[in-house]
């Protein structure tokens, strides 16, 4: 079973928003998985490159959607996704400065994974759906 599960309950009912969150989801549990087989480090580099990329990419559509929007809570929204970069950012770090993928290094992209995964779906459910709220409840222009 994968770690990372889109749940019906983390729709925001924005088409974009909805399907990067669920690529996201894909993304860990593909990240996880590689750092486990600990056989696959081009793979497992990879896919942590993937999540950072893809990582940047949702935030970004997300806060120019909150700008065009006016939302208020930008500046809150944007540092809880910095320190989510930031932290995958570290992830990079260590696994760079490594030629080869120590069992360590799977317990800690395991854990990796494991905050991301929560973090993903404790930062929809609070932070996401206050800005999906404030959308639906702005008068049409």
């Amino acid at each position: 079973m994968a770690l990372a599960q889109w749940k019906a309950e983390y729709a925001t009912g924005i088409a974009v928003i909805d399907a990067q969150h669920q690529r996201l989801f894909e993304a860990i549990n593909r990240m996880e998985d590689a750092f486990k087989a600990g056989t696959q480090e081009d793979e497992a580099k990879e896919s942590l490159a993937f999540l950072a990329r893809y990582t940047k990419e949702h935030f970004d559509t997300e806060e120019a959607f909150m700008r065009e929007l006016g939302y208020p809570l930008l500046t809150f929204h944007q540092e809880e996704h910095a320190a989510l970069v930031a932290k995958i950012q570290v992830l990079q770090r260590k696994v760079d400065e490594d030629l080869t993928i120590p069992a360590h290094m799977a317990d800690f992209a395991a854990h990796m994974a494991n905050f991301a995964a929560d973090w993903l779906a404790h930062h929809i459910n609070e932070a996401d759906m206050g800005y999906v709220q404030f959308a639906r409840e702005r008068p049409a222009l």
